[in-house]
């Protein structure tokens, strides 16, 4: 016989791996609408930018488990409101803001509690240090 059967066709190699219930579980804790992430800021020292740490789950077929790991992405924060230990939730861009920057800030989740209010992030301390230095230099 020299024609494939429908089933045939539409078999694929991952087929058993993805009727598995673990497997769709933890697609579902991947999915957000428009590949949006969610994650916690790990460093914003640097001007109109922030690093986001965004977990996601991988699902082992040979333990039958989910591991969750860790992605790293540089996110665009047009209005410097981002500091460590916020949580956000970031949208890829589609293209890219410099080297590293793909994703942009869609709204803060959750605020970290602060002693200061208007605490600067650690990239207005680095800008402030970096004047002081300046302004002692030409001083003498």
């Amino acid at each position: 016989m020299l024609f494939s059967s429908v089933p045939r066709l539409a078999w694929h190699y991952k087929y058993w791996q993805r009727q598995t219930a673990g497997y769709l579980r933890t697609m579902e804790k991947n999915t957000l609408p428009n590949n949006e992430l969610i994650g916690y800021v790990m460093n914003d020292k640097h001007p109109k930018s922030v690093r986001v740490a965004c977990d996601k789950y991988m699902w082992v077929m040979r333990y039958k488990k989910a591991f969750r790991y860790t992605k790293k992405v540089w996110c665009h924060d047009e209005h410097n409101e981002c500091r460590v230990g916020d949580v956000v939730r970031i949208q890829p861009l589609g293209y890219r803001v410099g080297p590293w920057k793909t994703y942009v800030l869609l709204r803060m989740l959750h605020r970290e509690p602060r002693d200061e209010e208007l605490a600067p992030r650690g990239s207005d301390k680095r800008n402030l240090l970096l004047s002081g230095r300046v302004e002692s230099e030409q001083t003498p």
